[in-house]
């Protein structure tokens, strides 16, 4: 799935649910709502007919007279041609009753309940307490829609409460207003998730058109195209992302060059060297003079160094061009490339008169690039050790560590020798290339592990560290 595709997914997702929860949520205060208002209407409605009932008192009693009688019933027949939010209104719902002090009915609107004992209703026996008296009751206690909601208020002469009236209105007439809501709310609600859903979609593929644009951009630089550096309006992420990538590609290009320079420098140098070399053994055997025997001399060595030097340097950006190691870790036992090693500079080992000491030790890594950081840890140790002393190898865990006895590193040089071209002077010995530690950091990081050089009490210690493979 692509990347416009997962983040629409994503977006309708959380979109869904959090519609979902909101509409959930309004959906189940609707129908409460509602029936609220209503509440508040019938209050209103039932507090106004009290003051109305109160004007025909007599001696503190309730009094029906027949024009009240008259217009209450009018009222209850009316057919109001109200036209409220698209619904039609033509009747009237309301079901007025009034009781006296003891809760007996004494006006009902639908002329059923005159004289009968009301008291033990709430809405009139909360009211006759003083208590603001509501109830629903149903008709049908197995039918919800047959509900009714009857609303209280007392009616008082002088102060002195003497009767109830109550007005009640069915849910059939409240139910047409709840399903309107519920259906403006399904209306407008996906209309919303509709709109958020195509703004989702322009937002993904807006996305995806730049995350793209830089897909093809990185794709032709790693094909070794040449493309323009992609244009982003705008100051995101995105367009930071592509800034960093053609700066990357750029260092990049310049490192490639300088290496591929490097390497065509050191392979037509190579013949070259080897030519000078051979002119100069051949020379040296022919000329007895030990003047010019000197310049030979330094001719032979001089390119000997060169060739090393180049070798070096070949090898270092072979290094430089792994993005990660070549083969898979084994168990490289140390003591046989120690030994390898030593058979290779014979001659030096025994010049010095320097003796070897390796323990009985392994380690996983990768096994070329091991034995070319130990020989060139072992080769910087040999050109620094006294004579007549122990190079010392040994192996715990994932360390290696090689020691010798020697002069000590200056402390301004301990964080730098580690740095390509930058060597310290070694006693009776010419300035070396600088690349041997730096190469040796480079199969270190390689491992992912890391080379420390440290001062001892007689000498200087290179402890390799290479993690266990998980």
């Amino acid at each position: 799935m692509k990347l416009g595709q997962r983040l629409l997914v994503f977006y309708f997702l959380i979109l869904g649910l959090v519609g979902w929860f909101v509409l959930d949520l309004v959906f189940g205060q609707a129908k409460p709502l509602v029936r609220q208002s209503a509440e508040e209407t019938l209050v209103d409605a039932a507090n106004l007919l009290a003051e109305i009932v109160a004007e025909d008192t007599n001696n503190g009693e309730i009094v029906i007279t027949p024009s009240l009688r008259q217009a209450l019933n009018r009222y209850a027949g009316r057919t109001p041609d109200a036209n409220i939010w698209g619904l039609k209104k033509d009747r009237i719902h309301t079901h007025i009753y009034i009781t006296g002090p003891t809760g007996t009915v004494l006006f009902d609107s639908k002329g059923q309940d005159e004289g009968q004992d009301f008291s033990r209703w709430n809405d009139v026996h909360l009211t006759l307490q003083g208590r603001y008296g509501a109830r629903t009751t149903r008709s049908d206690p197995d039918d919800p829609s047959t509900s009714v909601m009857y609303v209280a208020a007392p009616i008082r002469d002088g102060g002195s409460l003497i009767g109830v009236i109550s007005l009640g209105k069915p849910g059939r007439a409240i139910e047409p207003f709840v399903q309107l809501a519920e259906r403006h709310l399904m209306l407008y609600g996906g209309l919303a998730l509709l709109g958020c859903l195509v703004l989702g979609v322009l937002l993904a593929w807006w996305l995806s058109r730049r995350v793209n644009r830089l897909r093809r951009y990185a794709e032709a630089v790693a094909n070794n195209e040449r493309p323009a550096p992609p244009v982003f309006r705008g100051n995101d992420e995105i367009r930071d992302l592509a800034d960093a990538v053609t700066a990357m590609r750029r260092r990049l290009e310049e490192r490639a060059r300088l290496e591929d320079n490097v390497s065509l420098l050191t392979h037509e140098m190579k013949s070259p060297l080897a030519a000078i070399r051979g002119a100069g053994e051949i020379l040296h055997d022919e000329i007895s003079d030990p003047s010019l025997t000197r310049f030979t001399d330094n001719v032979i060595h001089e390119s000997q160094r060169l060739s090393d030097l180049l070798d070096r340097l070949l090898a270092m950006a072979k290094l430089e061009k792994l993005e990660s190691l070549p083969a898979r870790k084994s168990r490289v036992t140390i003591s046989a490339l120690v030994e390898e090693w030593q058979r290779s500079r014979f001659s030096l080992v025994a010049d010095k008169h320097l003796e070897v000491s390796v323990n009985d030790g392994v380690l996983q890594a990768e096994a070329e690039t091991l034995k070319l950081a130990l020989f060139n840890l072992l080769d910087n140790a040999l050109r620094f050790a006294n004579a007549e002393t122990t190079l010392t190898v040994q192996v715990a865990g994932d360390r290696l560590t090689v020691e010798n006895i020697g002069p000590p590193i200056p402390d301004y040089a301990l964080d730098r020798v580690t740095e390509r071209f930058y060597s310290l002077p070694a006693p009776g010995q010419d300035k070396s290339s600088g690349l041997g530690l730096a190469m040796v950091n480079e199969v270190a990081s390689l491992h992912g592990g890391s080379l420390t050089l440290t001062n001892t009490d007689n000498g200087v210690r290179a402890t390799l560290t290479i993690p266990l493979q998980d």
